[in-house]
């Protein structure tokens, strides 16, 4: 027991955050795995397709025989054909032009018995109806086979542009009553598939709508999110001159480091995505095939699901490992692909992937959706590939070292005072020690741009460590001094002016400064966020 205690805390102490970050990362790509089994395993388990053709019966049912007498005047239908009936008048919402459509013509055979011979009267007469009210095609124009067992009808445009796609039953009415139909048969033989197209107007309208719907969810987290915005950063921060961030930038931030979050923002994705995509094909079918259901979701579930768990193991791995290196000043989309300034390829494929996955599932969606039932079909191994590359992404963010996050810079007295102990403070988080960091400053413009040849680099002999990182004090440390005594690092003519300069421009938020720990990982700070602070120097010690 004292062995294992002891191993244990060897191990906590080494290994425990990548062990753990990597064990949560094989587990979303084990998850995957297992769903993909799983979906393939119950498309497996499904019933065998019974549409085939059925062989038409053409056996007249026995009827009972006190009925008998009564067969002949029944008309009875068997059977339609064709099943499928293609319209090219396009369907639409809103009335369209159709005069391109007039010479529309549509034949369909209804074979039976009994059907009566058309004549002028009443009793005779003979409609054809394909649909449901109120939209219904209905036609009078009808021709009887010469043994009365078959029909045939033709539908004009007029008539077929009142059709909506999808399955629709084919009713035969004679003298003004539908006619019996025969018991051996069920009512899909009776039913076409109506088939046309859709108009661009009629899809650019559904998608309105399913992005108005999105945008009203949106539009509830902005409200949300704009609440937080008012509480969630110090006062300071409020007055300064940082950026201004939209609703969706305040989504993906990730606070801490003041970078966009890969994280967040490939969960944002994915949840924007499966939002819409339900809500335009659900409004399609209701509009346009007149179907109201819920919309199977066809993986979908598994796709957020990854994305989900990518989005907490990511956190939990920087709570553990430790968050990755500001970069910029201000947050860029080039902070999904960078990881502390630094090109991370595993995120980049994480990016990569998730854009053309998603984009291909909108583009499918948009072509199949008149058609579709459900939400496009996820292949197993897209599910897989998507688990494997939100390993990958964790698995990075374990294995690379936390970054520089600057969230304290003081200046003491004037570093042209050499009574004094000038000195800059850099406080935060996960700096590399003093003899291996690097600090380079530069003066802003009016217009906050960079004045290259003002632009130093501090010798390490003139950057000390003062508070070393307790939970890794060998490597990282959490507060940094600059001494300005004995630093020079332009030609004496110009660093001369260089310091005089110094402290005014320090306060104007006019310096910019750039912490780079020795992976490369780096924090830039420009007197925005946090604002400078200027303090009274410590009198020199006499030696």
């Amino acid at each position: 027991m004292q062995l294992f205690k002891i191993f244990s805390k060897k191990t906590s102490k080494r290994y425990y955050y990548p062990l753990l970050s990597l064990l949560l990362a094989c587990i979303l790509i084990f998850t995957s795995v297992s769903f993909s089994q799983a979906q393939e395993d119950s498309s497996t388990s499904q019933p065998p397709n019974t549409n085939s053709t059925q062989i038409e019966n053409t056996n007249t049912p026995q009827q009972p025989s006190n009925e008998l007498w009564n067969a002949p005047r029944v008309t009875t239908i068997r059977s339609v054909s064709p099943k499928e009936l293609y319209i090219s008048i396009p369907q639409s919402l809103v009335p369209e032009n159709i005069n391109n459509y007039k010479q529309e013509r549509l034949n369909l055979v209804i074979t039976g018995d009994n059907f009566p011979k058309i004549d002028n009267s009443a009793n005779k007469k003979i409609a054809v109806k394909i649909g449901n009210p109120p939209d219904i095609a209905t036609t009078n124009n009808i021709r009887v086979a010469d043994d009365r067992r078959a029909i045939y009808a033709t539908f004009n445009g007029d008539q077929l542009k009142k059709l909506s796609r999808g399955l629709r039953p084919v009713i035969v009415e004679v003298e003004g009553n539908a006619t019996n139909i025969d018991p051996s048969l069920g009512a899909e033989q009776l039913q076409v598939t109506v088939k046309r197209p859709v108009s661009e107007l009629t899809t650019f309208i559904v998608f309105a709508i399913a992005a108005l719907f999105t945008f009203l969810i949106i539009a509830i987290i902005y409200v949300l999110a704009t609440e937080s915005k008012k509480t969630d950063l110090p006062q300071p921060v409020k007055e300064s001159n940082t950026r201004k961030f939209n609703s969706l930038e305040w989504l993906i931030l990730d606070r801490q480091t003041n970078t966009f979050s890969l994280a967040r923002a490939q969960f944002v994705w994915w949840l924007t995505i499966i939002v819409f995509g339900y809500l335009f094909l659900f409004i399609g079918r209701g509009l346009i095939q007149d179907i109201w259901e819920f919309i199977p979701l066809s993986g979908f579930a598994y796709t957020f699901l990854i994305s989900l768990v990518t989005l907490v193991t990511a956190q939990a791995t920087s709570a553990v490992r430790g968050s990755k290196g500001s970069g910029q000043v201000n947050p860029a989309w080039s902070d999904l692909v960078v990881h502390g300034g630094v090109v991370a390829l595993e995120r980049v494929q994480q990016v990569v992937w998730n854009l053309i996955i998603g984009v291909a599932f909108i583009v499918i969606l948009l072509v199949t959706y008149t058609t579709a039932s459900s939400l496009p079909t996820i292949p197993s191994e897209i599910l897989v590939l998507m688990g494997i590359s939100a390993g990958g992404y964790i698995g990075g963010k374990a294995v690379r070292k936390p970054g520089p996050n600057i969230s304290q810079v003081v200046l003491w007295g004037e570093p042209i005072d050499w009574n004094t102990n000038p000195q800059l403070t850099i406080a935060g988080e996960h700096f590399s020690q003093a003899d291996g960091v690097i600090v380079q400053m530069v003066y802003l413009d009016e217009s906050l741009n960079e004045k290259p040849d003002t632009r130093i680099e501090i010798k390490q002999d003139n950057v000390s460590t003062l508070e070393p990182d307790p939970t890794n004090p060998g490597e990282f440390c959490k507060k940094l001094q600059i001494n300005f005594n004995g630093l020079n690092a332009l030609p004496d003519s110009e660093w001369s002016a260089w310091l005089q300069e110094f402290a005014s421009n320090f306060t104007d938020k006019k310096v910019k400064i750039t912490l780079i720990n020795a992976d490369g990982q780096r924090a830039v700070w420009d007197g925005s966020n946090p604002v400078p602070e200027r303090r009274n120097a410590p009198a020199l010690q006499a030696p």
